[in-house]
C-alpha cells in the first residue's frame, strides 16, 4: 500500500480556544465564486443530486454557507469544538431555507453522523484533506456519499505576491524566509501535502483493497498558478482582496505553523520579534518608505473531483 501522504490528527485547530476559533473565521476568506462553479458543474454535468451536501472539516463554515443554497440540506462538521462553535454563531440557510447543521465530529466517521441516513449529494472538504487519516476517510466516504454523488477536495498552498506588486521579487523573497526557513521547524507532513498541492494525498486507488466505490477513470485533478506562475497569466484563482500589511499580519496569524511558532515563543508572540511581525518589516523594507498601497496576493490551487460508482 502506498503510505505516503497520509494525514496527521490535526494538532492545532481542533484546540482553538473560543478567541482564536474566532479570529479565525474574521480572518479567512473564503474562495472564488469560480471555484464553487467548477465542482457544482462537475456535480450536475455527472447527474449529481442537489439533496444533501456534506462539508468535512469545515472549521468556521465558509464553504458550507457558499455551497449550501444549491442544496436542501447542509451539514459542516469539524474535530473542533469552537471551530463548530464559531459556525453555528455565524450559522446560513439552505436552498430550502433551513439553517446549515454544523456539528463535531471527525472526516474519518463521517458515514456515523446521526441524521444522515439518506447520505450525502456533494461531500467537500475545503484546506482540511491533509489532516485527514485518507484510508479511513475514503471507507467512510464511500458508506455516506450516495451512488452519482462527487467528493471533492481542495486545497491552497502557500503566499505569493501578485507580479505587478512594487519590487515583487524581494517581498516574494520575505514570504519564503516566512514559510521557508522561520516556520520550517513547525511544518508537519500534511502541511507539506497541503503545499504539494496534494500530489502524494492518497486516493481510493492507493489503498490495499482499493476502496472500488471511486474509480480512477472518474477522477479529475484541476490545478491553478503553481510556484506562484499565474496560469492566466492575468491573476490567482484564489486571491485575497487588495490588502494592507495589517490585513496580512491578521491573515498570517491564522495558519496552523504560525500558531504552533507563537506558541513555542509565547515572549515573542505579538511582539516586534513575531515571526510575522519580522516578516512585514521585511516586506515594508522591500516596498520602500514611500509605499502606501495595498498588497494584492494569492496562492497556488488544486482540486481533486471523485464520481461516486
Amino acid at each position: 500500500m502506498n503510505n505516503r501522504g497520509v494525514g496527521l490528527s490535526d494538532p492545532t485547530f481542533r484546540g482553538y480556544t473560543s478567541g482564536q476559533a474566532t479570529q479565525y473565521a474574521e480572518n479567512r476568506l473564503s474562495y472564488p465564486a469560480e471555484l464553487y462553479d467548477l465542482i457544482i458543474r462537475y456535480h450536475a454535468e455527472s447527474n449529481g443530486r442537489f439533496i444533501t451536501l456534506l462539508d468535512v472539516g469545515c472549521g468556521p463554515g465558509n464553504a458550507t454557507r457558499d455551497l449550501a443554497p444549491h442544496f436542501e440540506r447542509a451539514v459542516g462538521i469539524d474535530p473542533g469544538l469552537e471551530m463548530i462553535h464559531a459556525a453555528q454563531r455565524l450559522g446560513g440557510v439552505t436552498r430550502s431555507n433551513s439553517p446549515i447543521e454544523f456539528q463535531v465530529a471527525t472526516a474519518e466517521d463521517c458515514s456515523q453522523l446521526e441524521n444522515v441516513e439518506n447520505g450525502v449529494d456533494l461531500l467537500v472538504s475545503a484546506m482540511a484533506a491533509h489532516w485527514f487519516s485518507m484510508e479511513k476517510f475514503w471507507v467512510s466516504a464511500a458508506k455516506i456519499v450516495n451512488p452519482g454523488g462527487t467528493v471533492a477536495l481542495w486545497t491552497c498552498a502557500s503566499l505569493y505576491c501578485h507580479p505587478s506588486t512594487p519590487h515583487a521579487a524581494e517581498v516574494q523573497k520575505a514570504l519564503f524566509h516566512l514559510e521557508e526557513d522561520i516556520l520550517k521547524p513547525y511544518e508537519l507532513p500534511s502541511n507539506q501535502l497541503s503545499r504539494d498541492l496534494y500530489d502524494n494525498l492518497v486516493l481510493p486507488w492507493h489503498l490495499d483493497p482499493f476502496v472500488t466505490a471511486f474509480p480512477m477513470s472518474e477522477c479529475r485533478r484541476l490545478e491553478w498558478d503553481r510556484n506562484g506562475i499565474l496560469s492566466d497569466g492575468k491573476d490567482f484563482l484564489v486571491r485575497s482582496k487588495e490588502t494592507s500589511l495589517q490585513g496580512l499580519w491578521n491573515s498570517l496569524g491564522t495558519a496552523s505553523m504560525v500558531t504552533r511558532w507563537r506558541a513555542a515563543h509565547p515572549e515573542k508572540a505579538g511582539t516586534e520579534m513575531d515571526c510575522v511581525s519580522i516578516t512585514l518589516a521585511e516586506i515594508e523594507k522591500a516596498l520602500g518608505n514611500t509605499w502606501c498601497g495595498e498588497l494584492k496576493l494569492g496562492h497556488s490551487t488544486v482540486i481533486l473531483l471523485f464520481k461516486r460508482r
